[in-house]
């Protein structure tokens, strides 16, 4: 069967998750840190604050090594040179635990095979790093292109983001379907972009009423299927 559309996913918390690998990182490094430098800080106040971290460099504020610094900066009293020799591990220490947190969320596999059967074009969208996006796709054994925002220069919900991905499933927008669990960077980027933004709703939230709303809602992977077979 040869499709005449195309599926472009998320990835977090659409496709896989990954358990919190990188808070459980920097809450490391700072707790290695603060040893090698003899030096105390309250453990409680970090753990309170490392989600600020996460956030401004998953918003594409900053990157993550200067997220990363300013957050030891703020807790430990040894500054310098020494932090950023520290931070500069971040992406080596986090790529080399992947393996122990990244799972697919349920039915993705089953799903993702039977689009791979029914030659229907994925790639993935997703804002965050490299090579860690990639390496998430690549864990739980996702066959088509990763478009990651640090690479590609665009964030969703930004059109451009979306036309990267049309370009490279070399399918028309309209013709398009795209498959996220965040109503804003997904649903109404897809929807503003000319896709069908199918919403992914597996932790039954309140999709919010001033954006646009899906065309589709799913709250299982597997509901996707026959959305795809009625477009035929």
């Amino acid at each position: 069967m040869s499709s005449r559309y195309a599926v472009g996913f998320d990835f977090d918390h659409t496709l896989g998750l990954d358990h919190q690998l990188e808070r459980k990182i920097i809450l490391e490094m700072l707790a290695t840190y603060a040893h090698e430098h003899d030096t105390r800080y309250d453990v409680a106040a970090a753990d309170a604050s490392v989600d600020d971290v996460l956030t401004s460099y998953r918003v594409g504020s900053l990157t993550p090594e200067v997220a990363i610094a300013g957050f030891l900066e703020q807790h430990v009293t040894v500054h310098g040179a020494a932090i950023m020799d520290t931070v500069s591990q971040f992406r080596e220490l986090v790529i080399g635990r992947a393996k122990e947190f990244i799972t697919p969320i349920d039915g993705a596999l089953e799903v993702l095979a039977a689009l791979a059967e029914m030659n229907v074009p994925i790639a993935i969208l997703t804002n965050g790093w490299s090579p860690f996006q990639e390496e998430k796709a690549r864990l739980i054994h996702f066959s088509g292109p990763v478009l990651v925002s640090e690479r590609i220069g665009f964030r969703k919900p930004a059109p451009e983001a979306f036309a990267v991905l049309a370009e490279h499933l070399a399918c028309a927008p309209v013709d398009m379907f795209f498959v996220g669990d965040d109503p804003g960077a997904d649903c109404a980027g897809a929807t503003a972009a000319g896709m069908q933004s199918v919403w992914f709703d597996w932790e039954n939230r309140t999709y919010p009423t001033d954006i646009s709303p899906p065309a589709h809602t799913i709250r299982s992977l597997s509901e996707l299927l026959p959305l795809l077979q009625g477009r035929g």
